[in-house]
């Protein structure tokens, strides 16, 4: 049987060979209509392009990469589902990586995509502070969930201070003065920023440092020691900057006979569902996962439709507090 060639889908879907090669190649020059015209027409026929030639002839593979830092996150499964979203909207297709909390496999997954020619790439950078690109950007790239003045490349970030005064406000309006926090030693800047607004709020807030943000035993074990202060030692509302210490925190609580929210309410910070399937439902901050896998698509689709006249900018997305059982008192 022959090959389907790109003449025989330009001839199934009534347009010019050149038409159907933007498509392959820079669909972002194609009518969304004319794009289903074609994506019908290589159905029926089975067309398979060969990317690698594409590149090899000075073309774009029309496809996005995605480097995520891990898959153990509701956070990855979101913005890679928005991501999805905007670049099959766009045109485009979506490859995930996951660099399992490793620059030098994330750094590996950046040079294959820019091998292959990739039209643009969104990184997610691994949780630390003074992270820069290391690697030459020759492509188009948008920085996933870190903020850098110093970083020229477009950049998309929840706005985790504002999730840290959404906490600390919510804490006061429920009548609630004795804070604690349970962070992490690591530096994280999300961590850092959350705390940085829920201080902004209530000066005086304890830290609790713990040794696994990503462990809800650390949580747990926090939680005990909380619940097994003296009444007028132990905090009346306790914020998890992650939403899996504040999930552990909350059955280390309820494992000393305490009640949450009565002697103890508590919230989680990120909007991290895989967290949430406790005996009490979570307070938290919505999840935004989604909202940024698509801004950072769209940054991306920006930055090729507009090249001469794109200025690299930071989109920041707003939190918002989801209230729920662990604080409704």
């Amino acid at each position: 049987m022959a090959r389907v060639t790109i003449n025989d889908v330009a001839k199934r879907a009534g347009v010019a060979m050149g038409t159907v090669s933007n498509m392959l190649n820079h669909p972002e020059k194609v009518r969304p209509e004319t794009r289903e015209i074609i994506r019908q027409a290589i159905k029926e026929l089975g067309f398979v392009p060969n990317r690698n030639a594409s590149a090899l002839a000075g073309g774009r593979n029309p496809a996005f990469g995605l480097v995520l830092t891990g898959l153990d996150h509701a956070f990855s499964l979101q913005v890679s589902q928005g991501a999805y979203d905007a670049a099959r909207e766009a045109g485009f297709d979506l490859m995930i990586t996951s660099a399992d909390n490793d620059d030098l496999l994330a750094n590996h997954y950046v040079d294959y995509f820019r091998g292959a020619r990739m039209s643009g790439i969104i990184v997610e950078p691994r949780p630390g502070a003074g992270w820069r690109p290391d690697w030459p950007v020759d492509t188009p790239t948008v920085v996933l969930d870190y903020r850098s003045d110093s970083c020229d490349l477009c950049q998309v970030c929840a706005d985790n201070v504002q999730a840290g005064v959404l906490a600390a406000e919510h804490a006061l309006r429920i009548g609630r003065n004795r804070v604690t926090v349970i962070s992490a030693s690591d530096d994280i800047q999300s961590l850092d920023d959350r705390c940085r607004g829920i201080r902004s709020v209530i000066g005086d807030t304890e830290i609790i440092d713990v040794a696994d943000w990503r462990n809800p035993r650390s949580g747990y074990e926090a939680g005990v020691r909380l619940a097994e202060r003296s009444d007028d030692t132990r905090p009346d509302f306790v914020i998890g900057l992650t939403d899996v210490l504040a999930a552990g925190c909350i059955d280390g609580i309820l494992s000393c006979r305490r009640s949450v929210p009565g002697d103890m309410a508590v919230m989680g910070c990120d909007g991290n569902p895989l967290a949430w399937g406790g005996p009490v439902p979570m307070t938290t901050i919505e999840p935004h996962g989604y909202e940024m896998g698509r801004a950072a698509v769209e940054l991306l689709v920006d930055e090729i439709r507009h090249a001469d006249d794109h200025r690299h900018t930071m989109k920041t997305i707003p939190s918002r507090l989801l209230v729920r059982a662990s604080t409704a008192v």
